[in-house]
């Protein structure tokens, strides 16, 4: 059984705003391709939402809510296969503000 020198990276994005994760994974895939590397993705996941429920008032008016929404967006890009300068290119680049990047080899 042969053994696979190259290692395999797995990289996940998170964002609660939608157009700068966007943005960071066209980054990430047109670097991925431009160092060589056979890529899968970016697929995306589904949202999580989360919602909160406040009283407007703090002592009387029970009936009286208002409500609070928070999604996460979230994005998985497969390296399958590296290229000789995709971990270079990987370390040099700028992320959105915003947007949670974790790599993960394997």
């Amino acid at each position: 059984m042969a053994q696979n020198t190259k290692p395999k990276l797995r990289i996940k994005l998170k964002s609660y705003d939608l157009t700068s994760l966007e943005s960071a994974s066209g980054k990430i895939m047109g670097l991925l391709t431009k160092s060589g590397a056979e890529v899968k993705g970016p697929i995306p996941l589904p949202k999580k939402k989360k919602v909160y429920t406040v009283l407007k008032s703090h002592f009387v008016y029970k009936d009286s809510r208002e409500q609070f929404e928070r999604i996460t967006y979230s994005r998985i890009v497969d390296v399958t296969k590296t290229g000789s300068k995709t971990v270079e290119y990987l370390q040099n680049l700028v992320i959105p503000v915003g947007v949670s990047v974790d790599v993960k080899v394997y």
